[in-house]
């Protein structure tokens, strides 16, 4: 496992203007649907920014990814692997920083 690192920013640098690109995380806009109505699952949603930012959030975002793209019935069934992957990673961090 990768050795944490704390990173400090200056006032100036945190007060500096938002990329365009992230504007969309600071400004007011209307939440968005958890789910299509097609079924899949909404990854820029942001009910999911706190597990995507987790260090194994990387994980659940090729699950979800998986599980979007997934023809199966029912839906997500072939993404099994990357469903695991994620659960092993969090219980693992989950215990490490006991």
């Amino acid at each position: 496992m990768a050795k944490e690192e704390i990173l400090k920013m200056g006032r100036e640098e945190f007060f500096k203007s938002v990329k365009m690109e992230y504007r969309r995380y600071f400004e007011p806009f209307e939440e968005p649907e958890s789910v299509y109505p097609d079924g899949r699952i909404n990854i820029d949603c942001t009910c999911l920014h706190s597990a995507l930012a987790h260090r194994c959030g990387y994980l659940i975002r090729q699950a979800l990814v998986c599980f979007n793209a997934s023809k199966t019935t029912p839906r997500g069934l072939d993404c099994e692997k990357e469903f695991v992957a994620h659960a092993i990673c969090t219980e693992e961090s989950n215990s490490n920083s006991s």
